[in-house]
């Protein structure tokens, strides 16, 4: 599965660049990108979920963002990580 920013305001590099890094931190916590996603959509549905997986995606967007728009916070407050095809 490839990853996404939407509402980004950044060029496409930097978006790229931003999901190849939290494709790479979720692959070094052991899962997949399917499964750190499914644990998120499972934690906001409120149904049972892996909260390794959910922190694995929690922190690789992080890590997106992060790459993307420079380290700190000061991202934009509708930008999200998602799966390409829901771009």
């Amino acid at each position: 599965m490839k990853l996404w920013i939407v509402d980004a305001e950044a060029s496409d590099a930097d978006i790229e660049a931003g999901c190849r890094a939290a494709e790479a931190l979720i692959a070094s916590r052991g899962f997949t990108v399917e499964a750190a996603y499914a644990a998120v959509l499972a934690r906001t549905g409120r149904e049972r979920f892996d909260r390794r997986a959910a922190k694995a995606w929690d922190d690789a967007e992080d890590a997106a963002f992060g790459v993307c728009y420079g380290e700190g916070d000061d991202w934009p407050d509708d930008a999200v990580l998602v799966p390409a095809d829901q771009a």
